[in-house]
């Protein structure tokens, strides 16, 4: 078994007002990130990508929507 890292997608939708998103990326953040104030890269590379539902297709927005 290899201790080598391996790449990772989670993926969150949730229905929320833009104070509440920020307010749950900024814990994202806090939660993969403990010390921002940290020099250099973080031990564990990540990065938090958000997008609006309005810009997905209705598809994908009924979908999110069956899921939470």
């Amino acid at each position: 078994m290899s201790d080598a890292p391996e790449l990772w997608k989670v993926v969150i939708a949730l229905q929320a007002t833009a104070e509440q998103k920020d307010a749950l990326v900024d814990r994202f953040v806090d939660a993969i990130c403990p010390d921002p104030n940290h020099e250099g890269w973080c031990d564990t590379p990540w990065a938090v990508h958000v997008i609006e539902g309005g810009s997905l297709s209705a598809d994908e927005q009924e979908r999110l929507r069956d899921e939470i």
